[in-house]
């Protein structure tokens, strides 16, 4: 056997796994999980070599002869979708111990990424600006959470060629909502899961009408960043190798700071000789209303 062949991507050893987890973070690498019936698990990264092709090359000249199926099958998605990449997949922590029978394209046209274990072909329809990071790859590798993060079970697929849409889905997009539509940015805020019902205004009698009440008031906003929850977050170290096949929780992010409401005090008056909110007039009035 060709020393570059992965037994866990053979024909024999792929259908004994419970399904896999797909994961794509913004450093421009792809995370393939194979998933046993014991809970454990065998890790694999897609990384994409700057010569993509004559590294693809390469391999395709010293294992086409065990792999025919295979080829054939990247081939293919290569001539329908020239403008695809080709990433090599490796062994977590292992960048020497490449898979010569598993590989990951993905085509900016057509807004998706191809999985080909041994002539298998997963096509997963991802958006536009999910690929573009993908092939970017301008973040941090270590310690970022992933921006995509879907699980196989073998129940949908039974490792058969497959397609999988945006609806299939369980969370999509990490940064924002699965669907079709194109995020207009990685910071888009997800939006909650719970909505709180809408509470009655509060009358509050009105000011004297003076000149001060003409000013505009200036309410703090409550901050724009996303929230985060313990399972969006998975870490990219290669390093580090997790027993349970979880996301672990994410011990960087800050909680959103909420509105502060405006006090319910009349405005201060100040000394004599600066602004105030009330002329002698407008003061006597205001005193005789809070009585």
């Amino acid at each position: 056997m060709i020393e570059h062949i992965r037994p866990e991507f053979t024909p024999d050893i792929l259908p004994t796994f419970n399904g896999y987890h797909l994961q794509i973070f913004a450093a421009g690498r792809a995370k393939i999980s194979l998933q046993t019936v014991a809970m454990k698990k065998h890790e694999f990264f897609a990384s994409r070599p700057k010569k993509d092709r004559a590294a693809f090359k390469r391999q395709k000249t010293r294992s086409l002869a065990a792999l025919t199926d295979h080829y054939a099958a990247v081939d293919q998605i290569l001539s329908d979708h020239p403008d695809a990449k080709v990433f090599r997949l490796h062994e977590k922590g292992n960048n020497n111990a490449t898979a010569d029978n598993a590989h990951l394209l993905a085509s900016l046209e057509e807004a998706s990424l191809w999985l080909v274990m041994s002539g298998v072909v997963h096509k997963w329809v991802l958006t536009t600006l999910l690929v573009h990071v993908l092939l970017e790859g301008k973040h941090k590798r270590v310690g970022e959470p992933s921006i995509f993060n879907e699980y196989v079970p073998t129940q949908e697929h039974d490792w058969q060629d497959a397609t999988f849409e945006m609806v299939d889905y369980a969370k999509g997009f990490r940064e924002g909502p699965a669907s079709t539509t194109i995020p207009t940015a990685l910071t888009a805020p997800r939006p909650s899961s719970k909505v709180a019902p809408a509470k009655a205004p509060i009358s509050t009698p009105p000011l004297p009408k003076t000149a001060a009440s003409k000013r505009p008031v200036h309410r703090q906003e409550a901050s724009s960043q996303p929230v985060i929850t313990p399972d969006d977050c998975v870490l990219d170290d290669p390093d580090e190798d997790m027993c349970l096949f979880t996301d672990p929780f994410c011990e960087n992010d800050e909680d959103v700071p909420s509105a502060s409401p405006l006090p319910k005090v009349p405005p201060k008056v100040m000394k004599s000789g600066s602004s105030t909110a009330y002329d002698k007039a407008g003061l006597w009035e205001a005193l005789q209303a809070s009585k």
